[in-house]
């Protein structure tokens, strides 16, 4: 059964353990065809709303190889942009997170991104895709101080606006563009994890505190 056959067959938008059973022939295996083929089905017929399970499937392994090998798909971001357009919500998230992991490989595409995240965040359509927006923004960030610069309006406006639990996202792209802010930035960003760092939920405190300890 081909890549596209066993994604169309795939019941649903996601299914994790074929994404991570794909994504592991890619990178155990060394079988880059699959890869190939996942970045091309990742805006498979992107009007098309039946088509979803195809494209999120393949993005979900799009974006396994990004996280653990990002020179495998930074060369090809660009073929990637129209998924971040696409109606269903599961692809966008991955392929946004897909574009933070590759963003210091290819800043010039994943620059491209921005707008995509900016408009998610401003929707605040839910948790996942706000709060992987959030991430690709930290991600950037964390290249330069200029890039950090560029991006840090629209983590302040995410910041000003959370949603439920998105919080411990926030956090977690503060940290990893903490370094490249300027003081006024910096002391926004420990004023945001002062007022966490007592939630009731473990992780969001660890990750307030973690940012505390940066001053």
């Amino acid at each position: 059964m081909s890549v596209f056959e066993e994604l169309a067959a795939n019941k649903g938008t996601i299914s994790s353990a074929l994404g991570k059973a794909l994504a592991k022939k890619v990178l155990q295996e060394g079988q880059s065809g699959i890869l190939s083929e996942c970045i091309d089905l990742s805006t498979y017929e992107k009007d098309d709303v039946t088509s979803k399970n195809i494209r999120a499937g393949a993005a979900k392994v799009v974006e396994i190889v990004a996280e653990k090998r990002p020179e495998m798909v930074a060369p090809r971001l660009e073929d990637l942009l129209p998924a971040l357009s696409v109606q269903e919500p599961q692809t966008r998230w991955m392929i946004i997170r897909t574009m933070g992991f590759c963003a210091h490989l290819n800043k010039a595409t994943a620059q491209k991104a921005i707008p995509n995240a900016k408009k998610y965040i401003e929707e605040k359509e839910g948790l996942i895709i706000a709060s992987s927006a959030d991430l690709f923004l930290g991600d950037y960030g964390a290249i330069s101080k200029e890039d950090a610069k560029t991006v840090f309006p629209i983590l302040e406006y995410s910041m000003e606006r959370a949603v439920k639990n998105e919080a411990d996202w926030l956090l977690e792209a503060f940290y990893k563009l903490y370094s490249n802010l300027g003081e006024k930035e910096k002391n926004l960003v420990l004023k945001f994890a002062e007022d966490w760092q007592y939630s009731a939920r473990k992780s969001t405190q660890k990750r307030a505190k973690r940012i505390l300890r940066l001053q």
